[in-house]
């Protein structure tokens, strides 16, 4: 596999900064954001090619950020974005609330198990081919931000653009899969296998860009006539000076060269920043996401082992606090509240609830002859 040109560089997470060795910072990545225009209101609504369009209905709000459906009951997003059973999902006009997660411990994956089914799910493209094939990336963070200009005695020459202003507006975007990452260092990281794209000066149509809260949104490549989830949204860009003063902006540029760029963690020390010569080829920056096909099989063993999310809450109960607990298996889920039902107990019960991830239980609700136990990860 081709190994990335930046593994010594940094870059930005989409939601997050977070050092990775001997990889680039991501910034927190913006929206989808694009080479060709700043109108905030481009891609905004579906492509109007019907595979794309369904790829765009299968992208959900998660966070204010992103995720896509790819099991009846279960969504992949990215695990630096964070989130707790709970919380609510919404793809389709439909909200659903996570019961169950599963991080993924060789990645920035996570796997969201809800209360009720997906209208429509992806599917994950597992082939390993994906250099050179046309990706769809979607995104409802940030537009692109000021334009950043190297300045010589006789010219300004545009080289990108910082991070731009929250927008939380669905965008997609088209670019190019040009390098698989795959170094040993991402894999002791934790972080597995990425693919990146370069934002290029004379790319496509609607080449685009990533930026902060365009995390776990997905990049998908066409395959067997449908477009399958590729990769997760990760990071893109970096951190840059246009001297050697001051501290620094982040941005995605489809030029780095003549520009400085942080190659360390904190990039306050001088010898934090690193001079980009300045070619006559552009050196472009590049968005990353986290690799699918990498972890498929992690992905499917988990959900074939728990096709309902449900199964993974047990709840117990006992006459006393300190127990001992049994237990309860006659309940039922309800959504609004997000709430295990059950019947009244006849005598006093003390109830406790386990999960996939931490979670409590909240002040019961008496309804009739039932008795709601509302949970919450918060």
């Amino acid at each position: 596999m081709k190994r990335s040109k930046e593994l010594s560089a940094h870059f930005r997470l989409l939601s997050g900064t977070v050092f990775l060795g001997i990889l680039i910072f991501p910034t927190h990545l913006m929206a989808v954001f694009f080479l060709a225009t700043e109108n905030p209101e481009h891609n905004t609504t579906p492509p109007a090619n019907a595979a794309e369009a369904r790829a765009w209905g299968l992208q959900g709000i998660w966070r204010t950020c992103q995720g896509t459906p790819i099991a009846p009951r279960w969504f992949l997003s990215a695990k630096h974005i964070g989130g707790a059973i709970g919380d609510p999902f919404t793809v389709h006009g439909k909200t659903h609330y996570a019961i169950a997660r599963i991080l993924d411990p060789d990645s920035d994956l996570v796997l969201w198990g809800v209360t009720e089914s997906f209208q429509d799910h992806a599917a994950l493209f597992r082939e390993g081919d994906e250099i050179g094939k046309r990706m769809l990336v979607f995104g409802r963070g940030e537009v692109r931000g000021r334009p950043v200009f190297l300045k010589t005695d006789t010219i300004q020459e545009l080289k990108g653009w910082k991070r731009g202003s929250g927008q939380a507006m669905m965008r997609w975007g088209e670019n190019i899969v040009t390098e698989i990452a795959d170094d040993p260092v991402l894999i002791q990281e934790g972080l597995g296998h990425l693919i990146g794209a370069e934002f290029n000066r004379e790319g496509l149509p609607d080449e685009a860009g990533l930026g902060p809260c365009d995390s776990g949104g997905g990049m998908f490549l066409w395959q067997d006539n449908e477009w399958k989830l590729a990769a997760i949204n990760y990071a893109a860009g970096g951190r840059y000076k246009t001297t050697q003063q001051g501290n620094g902006f982040d941005a995605v540029l489809f030029d780095e060269g003549g520009l400085f760029a942080c190659r360390d963690e904190n990039c306050r020390a001088e010898d934090s920043w690193e001079f980009i010569e300045d070619d006559e080829v552009d050196q472009p920056g590049s968005i990353w996401g986290t690799r699918i096909q990498y972890r498929s099989s992690w992905i499917e063993e988990n959900i074939a082992a728990m096709p309902d999310p449900e199964t993974s809450i047990i709840l117990e109960s006992a006459q006393e606090p300190t127990g001992p607990f049994e237990a309860e298996t006659a309940w039922s889920l309800s959504q609004i509240p997000l709430a295990l039902e059950i019947r009244v107990p006849e005598s006093r019960r003390f109830y406790r609830m386990k999960t996939t991830d931490r979670v409590r239980l909240l002040a019961p609700i008496l309804s009739d002859d039932k008795l709601l136990l509302p949970f919450s990860g918060r």
